[in-house]
């Protein structure tokens, strides 16, 4: 199950369904939970963490009866290193998870739709995702797995706070809720610090998924959530469903006045870039990248003859550790920037129309 996702450059759920595809790339929802009887995994012994980590495994079988497919344990430590990588590009489990491997655990479910990380802040952090526009889909999944470890655990909760998290910023629901968007249309129009200062005061946050020396790359961005103390999570997620359907009426506003005043240019934009993702010899990460967004937009305006998912699997064969992993050794930079443009050329095949 495990080798099936690594090797693959799209998740199963990632199949282009949902609402709001053009913009909205994937609604996610992290919980966090907290077993009474132990202390928070950074002051644990390893023996604490072996318990921790040995509980979560004895109930993975109460998973398999929800449906939506079976589980598989996975000790990080019995990983590769390129393994653990390319687990926290696909986001899996998080860069902070796989820097101690030993005691850390993964649950996964075998579409990539539910993983549990065990011991990473927290005992266990339940992520799901679903493709598009589709937050109660992920909140549901979410929900399902947290009741079946519920019955069977004992959380650490309080009346007056809900539940104690590592992080205090968590404590209450435990839960983060995001939206992954592409954004094009409003970093040309200069228009979303606009949006960042309005979604702020409402207790969101945005942030660019792709950062070079404090730039945003490529256009994609996620917004979650700030508050989890003292708000129901229908509320969080009621909230932030209206707040994505908003950014995405102002992001294809922002594209209709680019392609109506801008199209030939827009064209030829869309067209160089292309050329160069499907005859590049060379490639660096943050190049395709921003490539890559000018892609996908090029694809939402039918200019470009690519399915929509393309984009996604060439954001994960661009990722460092999957083509190290693919390649089954150490890749230098000159090396990584050969076998991105070999398998992005071969991927634009796959995918073309």
């Amino acid at each position: 199950m495990l080798q099936d996702i690594l090797k693959t450059p799209l998740i199963p759920w990632q199949d282009g369904s949902g609402d709001l595809t053009d913009v909205v790339l994937d609604s996610r929802i992290r919980l966090s939970r907290n077993l009474k009887k132990y202390v928070f995994p950074d002051k644990a012994t390893d023996a604490e963490l072996a318990a921790v980590l040995a509980e979560g495994e004895r109930y993975m079988p109460s998973l398999n009866t929800l449906g939506g497919g079976t589980y598989e344990s996975i000790h990080l430590y019995d990983l590769t290193s390129w393994e653990r990588e390319v687990l926290a590009e696909r986001h899996l489990v998080s860069a902070s998870h796989i820097q101690k491997p030993q005691n850390r655990g993964l649950l996964l479910r075998q579409d990539g739709a539910v993983s549990i990380m065990i011991n990473e802040d927290d005992h266990f952090c339940i992520q799901t995702g679903a493709a598009g526009l589709q937050l109660d889909k992920a909140w549901e999944d979410a929900t399902q797995v947290d009741d079946a470890l519920e019955a069977k655990l004992n959380f650490a909760f309080r009346d007056d706070f809900g539940y104690l998290t590592a992080s205090p910023s968590l404590t209450g629901t435990g839960l983060i809720a995001g939206v992954i968007l592409h954004l094009p249309g409003l970093v040309l129009m200069k228009r979303l610090n606009r949006i960042v200062q309005g979604i702020t005061k409402l207790g969101f946050t945005m942030c660019g998924m792709y950062t070079e020396r404090n730039e945003y790359i490529g256009n994609v961005f996620q917004v979650t959530n700030q508050i989890t103390l003292g708000v129901s999570e229908e509320d969080i997620i009621g909230q932030l469903k209206k707040l994505a359907t908003q950014i995405v009426q102002e992001e294809r506003n922002c594209r209709n006045l680019l392609w109506t005043h801008n199209q030939n240019a827009m064209k030829d934009r869309f067209f160089r870039n292309y050329g160069v993702l499907s005859h590049a010899w060379m490639l660096d990460f943050y190049e395709t990248i921003d490539f890559l967004s000018d892609f996908r937009m090029g694809i939402d305006f039918g200019i470009i003859q690519e399915r929509p998912q393309a984009y996604h699997a060439l954001l994960t064969a661009a990722g460092p550790a999957y083509l190290q992993w693919q390649a089954g050794k150490e890749l230098n930079d000159e090396e990584q920037d050969l076998q991105r443009a070999k398998v992005i050329r071969q991927l634009l095949q796959d995918y073309a129309i």
